[in-house]
């Protein structure tokens, strides 16, 4: 049947890695907008991050954390319509960088 070289195909994209099976699952493009943000980040001064009002600590990137440290920075919650009101505290939020 076809549905075994298709699954076969589909596990050689996922990039097992030599250490012993973990997959690598972070996108092409997702490193290449890292790469550009990284880049950009180094030219701003100030910095607007959007996070999802959901889960606005596990939504931001851990990776550009560091880079972010230093600049001014407004943090922005996206879909705050669909966030639980009673769970939400911008006050955690306010003097995120120095």
């Amino acid at each position: 049947m076809g549905g075994g070289g298709a699954a076969k195909g589909w596990l050689g994209q996922m990039g097992f890695t030599k250490s012993g099976g973990s997959i690598n699952w972070y996108p092409g493009h997702m490193a290449a907008a890292t790469r550009a943000i990284r880049q950009r980040l180094k030219l701003s001064d100030f910095v607007i991050e959007v996070r999802d009002a959901r889960i606005p600590l596990s939504s931001a990137n851990e990776d550009l954390q560091p880079m972010l440290s230093g600049k001014r920075r407004v943090i922005a919650l996206n879909k705050q319509d669909l966030a639980n009101r009673n769970l939400m505290h911008v006050s955690n939020f306010e003097h995120s960088s120095s």
